[in-house]
């Protein structure tokens, strides 16, 4: 729709189109005879009057729209909306008359505007994309997906919340905690929460204080329009990503939940990426059988903790354990029981030491020091206990030797149908890393002979190198 205007000389209005009417909200009869610059803001009126005298001494006849770029004007109403103009001009009787085409362009401003935030949305999901291909532990992921949603959607408070059980937590949020009371939400509790996990569908409220079903422990919060948007991978939820502003009516726009519902689709594939990774991680540092590290991954870690005891001149012990008669065991009951013996025996080992955590340990452990367990081969295992003496791995072996000894195990079924009950033992040799001369092989190795020595001392027994 274009409006045309004619004015005289001196820039009075003299025709104004219906389409002039609508756009501008006056009538004829108000502006006949007036000033055209009355149709633009008061800052603009002198630079337009001496636009239009300087375009009538050139001597040109037209200039045409968008030679001025957008310019600015006003309605009836006082309110100001984007324009563009084109003029023409021509003599009559000695007479100069101008002809002004105005188009109004903000439907035109507001799209290319929409376009660039979204071009801008695009290129910061992308960018917050890459960064997250990069992160694999998950705790850093979610609170890194929490703090861009906090200046990307210009929200007050974010928080991811996943399953556990008949719960939902909130494991990752814009506070150190997120509320006194809890971080968890049964059923009864966070209903707009559940709304979107069961649904799978994005729920919004233009504001939360008002919301009848609103959660108690936000009474106090300045809480106004929410959002909560499903984390889906393929059609599974595995959690929601909730959000509130605290500014009132300030509400979420289309604009708003189309980026929000990117960015959850984003997160939602970034963590699933990451429990990928750890499962892959998981698979290829993990005995199958038994659930404790292979004898590669323990390697590896041994070769760490040694130079770290190296480093800090701290105590590094290792026990060595082997199953009794193992071979007699397959023998007699079948290898799948022996399968039984050698999960079990894993499983208490994982047990007990990590109960003794802290026996042998200096009171101030360097971060990161944790006792492993690995399957070292066959019915072997081996175990590493960082900052443990061996006085203090003496008391590991034979508290675990003992708690072996009373354990009962439950063969696999037999061919008719019965389970039988059997009793193993274990031989533990140990072992204490001497910074000046000892490395992970030669503390193997040592622990290794006591278990020897162990072993011929007639089993069920611990020896020290």
């Amino acid at each position: 729709m274009e409006s045309i205007i004619i004015i005289d000389e001196a820039q009075n209005i003299l025709e104004f189109n219906p389409a002039a009417e609508q756009i501008f909200g006056y009538k004829l009869a108000d502006v006949l005879g007036k000033p055209i610059h009355m149709l633009l803001p008061e800052r603009f009126h002198d630079d337009h009057r001496q636009h239009i005298r300087k375009f009538g001494e050139t001597g040109a006849t037209f200039r045409a729209m968008r030679a001025l770029g957008v310019l600015s004007g006003q309605r009836a109403n006082g309110t100001h909306f984007p324009i563009e103009a084109s003029i023409a001009q021509t003599t009559v009787d000695d007479r100069k008359f101008y002809a002004v085409i105005i188009r109004d362009v903000s439907k035109r401003e507001n799209l290319e505007g929409l376009i660039m935030r979204q071009y801008d949305s695009l290129n910061t999901l992308h960018l917050i994309t890459l960064d997250l291909l990069n992160r694999r532990d998950i705790k850093d992921l979610l609170q890194f997906i929490v703090d861009e949603a906090v200046k990307l959607l210009e929200v007050s408070y974010c928080e991811i919340l996943l399953p556990d059980g008949d719960e939902l937590v909130a494991l990752a949020f814009t506070r150190d905690r997120p509320f006194l009371a809890s971080n968890r939400f049964g059923r009864g509790d966070g209903h707009l929460s559940w709304q979107v996990y069961d649904t799978g569908l994005p729920a919004i409220l233009d504001d939360y204080s008002d919301w009848p079903q609103r959660h108690k422990i936000y009474e106090a919060e300045e809480f106004h329009a929410a959002a909560a948007l499903p984390l889906l991978v393929g059609d599974q939820c595995i959690g929601v990503l909730g959000m509130t502003r605290s500014q009132r009516d300030y509400k979420f726009s289309e604009e708003h939940i189309l980026t929000a519902t990117r960015l959850a689709a984003i997160a939602a594939l970034s963590m699933e990426n990451s429990r990928l990774y750890l499962e892959v991680r998981r698979l290829a540092t993990t005995d199958e059988l038994t659930g404790v590290h292979n004898r590669r991954s323990l390697m590896d870690i041994g070769e760490r903790e040694t130079q770290r005891a190296i480093r800090y001149d701290t105590a590094l012990s290792t026990l060595m354990l082997d199953v009794d008669h193992f071979k007699k065991i397959n023998d007699t009951w079948g290898h799948l029981t022996g399968d039984i013996v050698l999960r079990t025996v894993a499983q208490e080992s994982m047990s007990q030491i990590r109960k003794t955590d802290t026996i042998g340990r200096y009171t101030e452990t360097q971060e990161g020091a944790e006792n492993i367990i690995g399957r070292f081969g066959g019915e072997e295992f081996a175990i590493l206990l960082p900052e443990t003496s061996i006085e203090g791995a003496l008391i590991v072996a034979e508290r675990l030797r003992s708690s072996i000894e009373q354990m009962v195990f439950k063969s696999a079924d037999q061919a008719d149908g019965a389970a039988l009950e059997l009793q193993v033992t274990v031989s533990i040799g140990v072992s204490c890393l001497t910074p000046k001369t000892d490395g992970l092989t030669a503390l193997l190795a040592r622990a290794d002979q006591a278990l020897y020595q162990a072993k011929e001392s007639g089993r069920n027994c611990v020896r020290r190198a």
